[in-house]
């Protein structure tokens, strides 16, 4: 039977990259700390470290031993949170990032039970298109479209989410709704930035054919709520996260203009920094949000393929 201390050890030695760093963190000696790894690997009966006098560095084997470590400590610490949320009362602050689209319409609203479960903990938000940078801003989690790119942060899938091409009523009933994707280049297209650049070339799989068309409009912003607000102000056509939009289709303040089409299908994320230092009170978040967005992750599912995701954090 494996020793968890010696475990929580090794994942400490392997991002601290010493032992006598992992040892100061635990509160142990280095001596311990090294006679517990020397444990650990004869139990394994493999090398974890390789070993010199000026450095220590994983070795293959051990850099797949943490994976599984690492997966292992997060399911019993969400194990431990869903727990603790029936009998202790959480409390602290959370600050938490998002799209600003998804987080002023759909996220507060997701976010309503837990706010009410957990009253003394204080969500904070913030709101941004850009790429926001864990080791610049306090953000303890956030909420990404897209591939993850950064190896230091822990990603779980919530959904994958497919784009509509949309515009209002007032739109369709001003200029006609286009018969074709490649008609869309003759319409007024709300065009958004992306990383600092134009994303005005729409991707879409329609009747068994797959077009990419670039448009153009009048109208272009890095903040997708306001290209939501422009697009329901009857101002354009947008292409528009389905989850983002999902009230405004459901309740005819915007109108899918190509049912049955399969665009560009992208998963969204739930990502924070290391768990070695994450709390209950981010532990039962990230449990929240897991089990929020199944329902959604399971209709999201049954839709029809889309194209691979070309979109990095």
């Amino acid at each position: 039977m494996l020793n968890f201390a010696d475990i929580h050890l090794f994942i400490r030695i392997s991002k601290s990259g010493g032992i006598t760093r992992a040892a100061k963190l635990l509160g142990i000696t280095p001596a311990a700390a090294s006679a517990a790894l020397k444990r650990l690997e004869r139990q394994l009966n493999t090398q974890l470290f390789e070993r010199s006098t000026r450095w220590l560095r994983l070795t293959q084997a051990g850099e797949d031993f943490l994976t599984y470590c690492e997966q292992s400590l997060q399911i019993l610490d969400e194990g431990i949170a869903v727990l603790q949320q029936r009998r202790i009362d959480l409390s602290g602050e959370i600050h938490l990032g998002a799209p600003s689209d998804l987080g002023r319409d759909r996220l507060d609203e997701i976010l309503e039970p837990f706010r009410r479960q957990h009253p003394r903990i204080s969500l904070i938000m913030h709101l941004s298109d850009a790429v926001q940078d864990f080791y610049q801003n306090p953000l303890d989690v956030a909420l990404r479209y897209g591939v993850l790119r950064d190896s230091n942060l822990i990603a779980k899938k919530l959904s994958d989410n497919d784009r509509v091409i949309c515009a209002a009523p007032g739109y369709i009933e001003r200029h006609g709704q286009p018969d074709s994707i490649e008609a869309l280049r003759q319409h007024n297209c709300i065009c958004y930035y992306r990383n600092g650049e134009l994303f005005n070339r729409w991707r879409v799989v329609f009747q068994e054919k797959t077009t990419e068309v670039t448009v153009y409009g009048d109208r272009a912003a890095d903040d997708g709520a306001l290209v939501r607000k422009w697009a329901l102000q009857g101002h354009g056509i947008a292409y528009k996260f389905r989850f983002d939009i999902d009230n405004d289709l459901n309740e005819g303040r915007l109108i899918d203009l190509f049912p049955g089409a399969s665009c560009e299908k992208i998963p969204l994320y739930v990502i924070y920094p290391s768990k070695q230092y994450q709390s209950a009170r981010l532990t039962a978040l990230l449990v929240f949000l897991q089990n929020t967005f199944a329902a959604f992750k399971e209709l999201s599912d049954k839709n029809s393929a889309g194209l691979p995701p070309n979109q990095s954090l």
